[in-house]
């Protein structure tokens, strides 16, 4: 009994060697793997400016390459290990459209880039993925969206810094977003027509407001809708939100009215495109499957 007693302090000993051991060559193993990821992915970071080519035209996009740390299982010490992970933003420049998130694949050996877009909700011209190659300081692909090809993709490095920017890139973003807006704020006036004939004139104008999401100052298109042959006793005017679509060719304007006042007993929907100054397109409300086509001219 005595004998075994004496051994277990030994015993102890010996299995907290080995532990240490492992956790050494667990350690060892992740240093090496880090420096193989890190060194893998060195020649490819920074930051890419270029253009999207689809076939409603051109538009200035930028891409960001960076590595970000992922857990990895544990260790024999039931430490956490993580590996390097490389990562991308997608920002449309011009015209202004909030990032993309992308998670990142990139084989040195083929220089071949792949790129799968993290967002649950995308609508279905939103890019899902680039397959692309990195050719030196260029990256060339092909994005797609969840309903099929896009565009072509061709970026040029613009720095060797992934400097995301935190919240300094989202106020970019809103400031490309409100000077978008500030160009087609205005009055938009003309006449409504059905079968060929006018029926009466009508004006929507449209401003650029502040809206709050998750406390950030958010720019926002909203308006109104009046007509010009409404008498005093006639309630028609129509408070209007806006989506303004400068990525589609022609830009598209999609416009909800919603009533003013209690006593206005409808609401309404304006589609068309907006080129040059000019709306023009055709609405609809709950009094009338159709109300008419319009060519609005926005007022000097």
């Amino acid at each position: 009994m005595l004998k075994n007693i004496l051994l277990l302090p030994v015993l102890i000993g010996l299995a907290s060697c080995a532990f240490d051991k492992n956790a050494g060559n667990d350690n060892a193993k992740e240093v090496e793997e880090r420096q193989a990821q890190l060194a893998a992915f060195s020649p490819v970071i920074g930051t890419y400016s270029g253009y999207l080519t689809r076939a409603s035209g051109r538009q200035d996009v930028q891409l960001r390459l960076f590595t970000l740390e992922e857990r990895s299982g544990t260790n024999s010490n039931g430490e956490s290990r993580y590996r390097v992970v490389l990562r991308g933003t997608y920002d449309r420049i011009n015209p202004a459209g909030s990032l993309f998130n992308f998670e990142a694949r990139y084989i040195p050996e083929t220089g071949a880039l792949i790129l799968t877009n993290i967002s649950s909700d995308l609508a279905l011209d939103d890019i899902h993925t680039i397959n692309a190659e990195i050719r030196g300081q260029r990256i060339v692909g092909e994005a797609k969206s969840i309903s099929g090809p896009v565009g072509q993709v061709d970026l040029q490095l613009s720095s060797n810094s992934s400097n995301t920017g935190g919240g300094e890139r989202e106020d970019e973003y809103y400031d490309r977003l409100r000077r978008q807006y500030q160009a087609i704020a205005g009055t938009y006036a003309g006449d409504n027509v059905v079968d060929g004939k006018t029926t009466f004139s009508f004006k929507i104008k449209l401003e650029v407001v502040d809206s709050y999401v998750n406390s950030k100052v958010v720019p926002a298109i909203v308006g109104t809708f009046t007509r010009d042959d409404a008498p005093e006793n006639m309630a028609v005017t129509l408070n209007l939100t806006v989506i303004y679509r400068p990525d589609l060719n022609p830009p598209r304007l999609s416009i909800k009215g919603t009533p003013q006042s209690s006593t206005v007993a409808y609401t309404a929907t304006f589609e068309g495109v907006l080129v040059e100054g000019v709306y023009t397109g055709s609405w609809s409300s709950t009094r009338r499957n159709h109300e008419g086509t319009f060519n609005l001219t926005k007022q000097p």
